[in-house]
């Protein structure tokens, strides 16, 4: 137990199929890699300075520039940065394409494609998202709307593979509403996904042998770690959905933006039952 623990309701809860937990608290000290990445607000800073200094010498006439301060366009070059590196686009000639297939085989790489990298329709191999850039781009507008128009609650993220959309979301969270305890709920089985025994979808068949698509949940708490942006306002839900759902329904106050990335029907249909 940990007696400064900064949590919005008692934590480790623990079921037979489910745990919920802060990983910045509860993780095996031992299995933590180191962070790269200095916190946002380091960054931000640095960038202003260099922003400032080069303003100094230019005519911005572009209208989506002009109207920001330096300390606006930091946080902008900053969020953008982030959404390189998770997406795996920052890797360019080093990155690939792994072509998305269901079952247990080995998954085939091609070249690098930027064009399906933009509408999510590759998987990356070394970013830790496959969501891609336009619906990153999203993530951050939504995020943005909310913050501008002071809309209460906290963002949940259903259904995370590596968690490169969640790291996203609280790099933004991070630089755009610093002084916010916004909660980010981090929600997979980080095992994989159901069998889809229900048979809500034809579509459902199929999902849970694919090794490509279970990542443990040490493996998503690293990619926070890796960026600076582990703290007490992630939580971890842990468990297929029709089990960790309806106990973290209870503990939740508000949601601003729900993200459900369940992949199959089966899964989005437990998450906004409960």
């Amino acid at each position: 137990a940990h007696q400064n623990r900064q949590s919005p309701f008692p934590m480790p809860i623990r079921g037979k199929k489910y745990e919920i937990f802060q990983p910045f608290y509860d993780m095996d000290a031992r299995k933590k890699n180191a962070q790269l990445f200095l916190p946002p607000k380091e960054f931000v800073g640095t960038f202003e300075e260099r922003i400032s200094w080069a303003r100094s010498m230019v005519q911005i006439n572009d209208e989506e520039f002009k109207d920001l301060s330096p300390k606006e366009h930091a946080a902008l070059m900053y969020i953008d940065m982030i959404k390189t590196f998770v997406s795996g686009r920052v890797f360019r000639n080093a990155e690939l394409s792994v072509v998305p297939r269901l079952g247990p085989n080995m998954l085939p790489t091609i070249r690098f494609n930027e064009a399906k990298r933009d509408g999510g329709r590759d998987w990356t191999f070394a970013g830790d998202t496959m969501t891609g850039q336009k619906r990153l781009d999203n993530v951050h507008a939504l995020l943005k709307d909310v913050i501008e128009n002071k809309v209460i609650g906290d963002y949940i993220e259903t259904g995370v593979w590596r968690g490169g959309s969640s790291v996203l979301a609280k790099a933004v969270l991070e630089v755009l509403d610093p002084n916010s305890k916004r909660v980010s709920y981090v929600c997979d089985s980080f095992m994989g996904l159901p069998p889809g025994e229900k048979k809500l979808s034809k579509k459902d068949a199929g999902w849970d042998n694919t090794p490509y698509l279970e990542v443990a949940s040490d493996i998503v708490a690293n990619n926070f770690i890796k960026y600076g942006l582990l703290d007490s306002n992630v939580i971890f839900a842990k468990g297929f959905f029709n089990e960790t759902m309806p106990p973290l329904a209870e503990k939740i106050k508000s949601l601003s933006i729900m993200r459900l990335d369940g992949d199959m029907y089966e899964s989005t249909v437990d998450v906004l039952y409960h």
